[in-house]
């Protein structure tokens, strides 16, 4: 009995705390942006359609803001029902977006307002209705192309053969193609472990502020604690940009005890509170800089000849710039909030004593680098705990740690990670020069003829092959020419081999029907990147200047 009361007052007691309360409420639409959305007749700047849907609704068409977006951006796109017979409770509109055939990019949409506040249930005979949806692409899109999908499907129901069915040119799995947007994968957010510096759209002082024009849109991250150590006291942040002379990083730290003792160049600045850069610009894992700054703007540099397995050479000097801001001192017995420091590093540091190392100064947009950026935290009168963070996170044991470095990618003031074409004029020469020797008896004969059509999709038929099976077509969702370039550097176009020459009679043809063809090149795991900026360089020769590079998964 005691067993049986006890349970009836826990029972009591929990039936008193649940919730009573509604729930979750839909979202309430004004009736007056309702009533303006109901038209008496669809704008003129309408992209038609007059798409049935069995004998119930026609979907005029639509409108959209703009057709090309970034991964992570957004835009909206209208649609325009008219309303012949009742459609009643059954239905409810749905919406998706998806990529070309073969891709895993895939959406659906949530209900808009005007779906919210006047769907298929209450919609009457004879209404035309606006229906304005502002869709955001996945930041993780990877497909040069978005589809997006519309139509009527059953309450409840997701299959295929439970939409309403829509016929006529426009339709497809008995649904509207409304439109296929351009998607600008040059801008897309860097994947995890990468970032993407973009260039400074004006001047920089450092005076360790890093509130100049030039700082502005710049990538920004919050550092992440060491793999082993607790967290540091405080948070802290970077952020990097680049101009024709230095590449420039700002670090802001927060910090309740800011200390050092260290004032001179070249001191052991890693035994106090310090930022640490490491810089591996051939992004081989074999030469690179360790770059420091402290608290009283005292300055270390390093340059490794291989690993760190070998002692660094400290007499090199790197001639970075640094200035540091204090939010307290760092001397023991104060009142500290932190320190910035703002650092601009020459071009010609990021090689040491390497005067050959294989990189590009100043960096060309799209060009590859390794780096890392480490905050140290210590406590005052302890010499012995040390705590870190960093961009991309390394472990306790190796801050080096050359395999955890950033792939750090160069991109324009906008963003893209993709070189601009030269002017169209030298474009249009390579094109034309490439085309008269294609014709005659070099190598872009034997490569064979390649027919490309164009609008609609893109079709490249080899009669001459590159491939022992390459006589049959090629088709690929137009506007864009994917390459695969696997780890050891051969090109594919959907599966088939092609040379350089074939590549380049290739980007010919295609600039020839159409020069906004993009070409995005598919790089594999191992794929080298001189490889990948030798095929980029052929599509601008011929004239092709929307360029991407996308990683394989």
């Amino acid at each position: 009995m005691v067993r049986r009361a006890s349970l009836a007052i826990a029972l009591g007691i929990l039936g008193s705390c649940v919730d009573q309360g509604a729930g979750p409420q839909p979202k309430k639409i004004d009736p007056a942006f309702v009533q303006s959305h109901l038209l008496s007749a669809p704008p003129p700047s309408i992209e038609k359609f007059d798409t049935p849907l069995q004998d119930k609704v026609i979907y005029l068409g639509n409108t959209i803001d703009h057709a090309r977006v970034a991964p992570g951006g957004s835009l909206t796109i209208t649609h325009y029902w008219r309303v012949v017979k009742p459609v009643g409770p059954r239905w409810r509109v749905f919406g998706l977006v998806r990529g070309p055939a073969n891709t895993s990019d895939f959406m659906n949409l949530g209900p808009s307002d005007m779906q919210l506040g006047h769907g298929p249930a209450t919609w009457q005979v004879g209404e035309i209705i606006e229906d304005p949806q502002t869709i955001v692409i996945r930041p993780d899109w990877r497909a040069p192309t978005a589809t997006v999908l519309v139509g009527l499907i059953e309450v409840g129901k997701h299959g295929t053969l439970d939409r309403m069915e829509a016929t006529g040119p426009h339709a497809q799995d008995r649904a509207i193609v409304a439109r296929t947007i351009d998607i600008d994968l040059s801008r897309a957010p860097a994947p995890k472990g990468s970032v993407h510096i973009t260039r400074a759209p004006g001047a920089i002082t450092v005076d360790g502020v890093a509130n100049d024009p030039g700082w502005a849109g710049a990538v920004q991250a919050e550092l992440v604690t060491a793999e082993g150590s607790a967290d540091p006291v405080g948070k802290a942040t970077a952020k990097l940009t680049w101009d024709d002379q230095y590449l420039y990083a700002f670090v802001s730290v927060t910090d309740s005890d800011i200390t050092t003792p260290y004032k001179n160049q070249d001191d052991p600045l890693w035994k106090g509170d310090c930022v640490e850069l490491f810089i591996d610009a051939d992004a081989n894992k074999r030469g690179y800089v360790e770059l420091q700054v402290n608290p009283r703007n005292a300055t270390f540099d390093s340059w490794f000849a291989s690993t760190r397995a070998v002692p660094g050479d400290e007499a090199w000097d790197s001639n970075m710039v640094t200035q540091v801001k204090l939010r307290g001192t760092a001397e023991p017995g104060d009142t500290d909030t932190g320190w910035d420091v703002e650092i601009a590093i020459p071009w010609a540091a990021v090689k040491g004593r390497a005067d050959n190392m294989a990189v590009r100064l100043p960096p060309q947009v799209g060009d590859r680098w390794r780096l890392n950026v480490v905050r140290v935290d210590r406590k005052t009168g302890d010499d012995k705990s040390v705590f870190a963070s960093s961009w991309n996170r390394i472990p306790m044991s190796d801050f080096h740690a050359l395999d955890r470095m950033l792939d750090a990618v160069f991109a324009d003031a906008t963003g893209s990670i993709v070189p601009q074409a030269a002017g169209s004029g030298s474009a249009q020469g390579s094109a034309a020069e490439g085309s008269a020797a294609g014709s005659g008896s070099g190598s872009g004969s034997d490569s064979g003829n390649l027919e490309i059509r164009v609008p609609g999709r893109l079709e490249v038929r080899a009669e001459k092959a590159p491939a022992n099976d390459a006589a049959a077509p090629i088709v690929l969702d137009q506007p864009s020419l994917v390459i695969d370039v696997s780890a050891n550097g051969e090109a594919n176009v959907v599966g088939k081999p092609f040379d350089k020459a074939a590549l380049a009679q290739l980007f010919r043809q295609a600039a020839a029907k159409s020069k906004t063809t993009q070409v995005i090149v598919l790089s594999h795991k191992g794929a080298s990147h001189g490889r990948i900026v030798e095929i980029m360089e052929q599509a601008k020769a011929a004239g092709l200047s929307r360029l991407a590079i996308q990683t394989a998964p």
